[in-house]
């Protein structure tokens, strides 16, 4: 009975390792692009960029939502009253997350990596 229960263990341990692995952003996709993931850590939707192949593609990120970009840089603009447009852009390393957030100080989008 006690090594029936200690295999069940194993095995439950064994599963939850598995789904919390399952939960990382992959690093690459079928045709070899690098994938990261973005977090819109705000309470207002935001518009990002991503540099994909040779292009920048739009992706407007939901408030408090997450998504899975390719390629190798992001970024994300901010036009100030003065209508000065002032744009982050962060090199990003695929398989992991970043979070995009209102920089209340600087009054400006701005970018971290997560850990």
């Amino acid at each position: 009975m006690k090594k029936c229960l200690h295999v069940g263990l194993v095995l439950v341990s064994l599963l939850s390792m598995e789904t919390a692995a399952g939960q990382q952003t992959p690093k690459t996709d079928r045709k070899g692009n690098s994938l990261s993931t973005v977090l819109n850590g705000s309470t207002d939707d935001v518009t990002i960029e991503y540099h994909s192949g040779t292009e920048w593609l739009q992706l407007k990120l939901p408030a408090g939502k997450d998504a899975t970009v390719s390629g190798d840089r992001i970024r994300v603009s901010t036009t100030r009253e003065d209508k000065a447009i002032i744009t982050v852009d962060l090199p990003v390393q695929a398989g992991k997350k970043y979070q995009v957030a209102w920089n209340t100080r600087l009054s400006m989008w701005d970018f971290s990596p997560t850990p």
